[in-house]
């Protein structure tokens, strides 16, 4: 695979640390272009960001971030010359949640669209809860307009919540513009995310989740084994996502298993040159 990306999210600890230097760090292992996490570019200015990724080699892909504070985004992902914003979650837990959800999706894709930007969303387990279309993720698909909406099918997550991806890719062909190549381990069924809602805020409004929900969160990012080593069939995903019009395969990486986020990125970036 001759382009290779990675969603930092996959470094959060590495570029709070050092941004620019977490960069060089990707463009050295490999990688050939970002993905942005939760709309954090360091503190740089978007001209400054975009001379340090173009002298890198990189290219600016696309960005996470919410659906609510998109539109205050789309002026920065511009200059930066981004071409895709995605929606990285949102905590549908039914039908009638997930029709409510694809209505915001239209609405703020249509935003995006406007403003020359792709916009989409990305899957975690319980979009793959059941509903009166197959699944919520089925109804979040059919109920968004494909001119306006795109997916980035995260493939570890889908696995392990118990999806056929090669053949939901071939469902839906045409939607899915970008792929996470996350490998998984098990696969555990969809479950329903907790009700952040209901959790505390410290004084500084930092979100305090409960230590048995934090651990369960760390046990379930441990089925986040290295790229090619667990149990999906990457030659089929592969063949069903470049069938269908994916764009792109990014690496996003859960779980630290070396001690060293960066060996295991490098890692997962030699796998992706095998795909």
């Amino acid at each position: 695979m001759e382009k290779r990306y990675i969603q930092l999210y996959s470094l959060k600890d590495e570029t709070a640390k050092d941004f620019v230097g977490s960069l060089k760090k990707v463009a050295e292992i490999g990688y050939t272009g970002v993905e942005f996490a939760s709309g954090n570019y360091g503190g740089l200015a978007a001209g400054e960001l975009k001379t340090i990724l173009a002298d890198l080699g990189l290219e600016p892909l696309s960005s996470h971030i919410m659906s609510e504070h998109v539109e205050g985004h789309l002026e920065y992902a511009k200059e930066l010359g981004l071409r895709y914003i995605i929606d990285p979650m949102n905590s549908v837990k039914d039908y009638d949640a997930a029709l409510a959800f694809a209505e915001t999706l239209n609405k703020v894709g249509a935003i995006s669209k406007a403003a020359g930007l792709s916009f989409g969303y990305h899957n975690h387990r319980h979009e793959f809860l059941p509903s009166p279309d197959g699944t919520l993720m089925d109804t979040l698909i059919k109920n968004t307009n494909p001119e306006n909406v795109c997916f980035e099918l995260d493939v570890g997550w889908a696995t392990c919540g118990s999806c056929d991806v090669p053949a939901f890719l071939a469902k839906y062909a045409g939607r899915f513009k970008m792929i996470h190549v996350k490998e998984c381990a098990v696969v555990a069924g969809p479950e329903e995310l907790p009700d952040f809602a209901k959790f505390p805020r410290d004084a500084d409004g930092n979100l305090q989740i409960p230590p048995d929900v934090l651990k369960k969160f760390e046990e379930q990012n441990r089925w986040n084994v290295p790229a090619g080593t667990g149990i999906i069939d990457w030659q089929k995903v592969r063949d069903a996502a470049v069938a269908q019009g994916t764009e792109a395969f990014i690496i996003e990486r859960e779980f630290d298993y070396a001690g060293d986020i960066f060996k295991c990125v490098a890692e997962d970036c030699a796998f992706l040159k095998t795909l």
